[in-house]
């Protein structure tokens, strides 16, 4: 024989906490229905929901950041290809997830490295897109997108994103590295002045080191040779 199925208590409800909030929420209703029968049964619903959808993305965040571990050790081994398969099909899944945002940057820079270009450069937007505050990995996507934009010919686009890598770098070292590519490219889109205006004054600062201030030099006297300044 069937023994009767045992009451939940409130103290065991007390143990799950979405259980202890809807509790609450119903002794709250049956309190209150009826001055508030005609609007309170859509706002206890909205709010179900809101903790419901708060315990789902906790649960999202958690599972991203750990796909994002796993792959970041790949992705130190060289193993583009297997980051890619760990990554892409989650994109859609964990995008805009602050746990994923480091995932989306290493998943567009294994595709740069293993030469999927299309895919490396949707991957480089839709990371500026979801989580552009990051100067770092900002600057490194712009900088990925430059790339990929010298690699097709597209001088004067791979320029325009360098210079905005150049602008958004958090450390000198950086800018200046942005500068150097963005300069190259103004060059080979035959745009010397805006290469000038943006490496002369580099040339003031007196921390370079001797190999970056020769390749600044030499990009600005091809510069001005170009611009007829020679």
């Amino acid at each position: 024989m069937l023994k009767p199925r045992k009451k939940i208590t409130r103290k065991e409800l007390k143990k799950d906490p979405l259980m202890e909030t809807l509790y609450r929420l119903r002794h709250w209703w049956l309190e209150n229905k009826k001055p508030l029968s005609r609007y309170g049964s859509l706002g206890l619903i909205i709010l179900i929901l809101a903790v419901i959808v708060f315990r789902w993305r906790a649960s999202q965040d958690e599972k991203a950041a750990a796909l994002t571990g796993v792959a970041f050790v790949e992705f130190g081994r060289g193993n583009y290809n297997t980051v890619i398969a760990q990554l892409s099909a989650h994109v859609e899944e964990y995008s805009g997830l602050k746990s994923f945002s480091n995932g989306l940057y290493i998943l567009a820079r294994s595709e740069l490295f293993a030469g999927d270009t299309a895919m490396a450069e949707a991957h480089y937007l839709l990371y500026l897109d979801d989580y552009g505050k990051d100067q770092l990995l900002a600057s490194g996507a712009q900088a990925g997108l430059g790339i990929i934009a010298e690699g097709r010919g597209l001088y004067s686009e791979a320029a325009d994103w360098f210079n905005k890598a150049n602008r958004t770098a958090p450390t000198n070292t950086l800018m200046i590295q942005y500068a150097i590519y963005a300069g190259r490219n103004f060059i080979l889109a035959e745009q010397p002045e805006e290469a000038l205006e943006l490496l002369q004054p580099i040339l003031e600062q007196d921390d370079l080191n001797f190999q970056v201030r020769s390749e600044i030099q030499s990009l600005v006297a091809s510069a001005r040779i170009k611009a007829g300044k020679g």
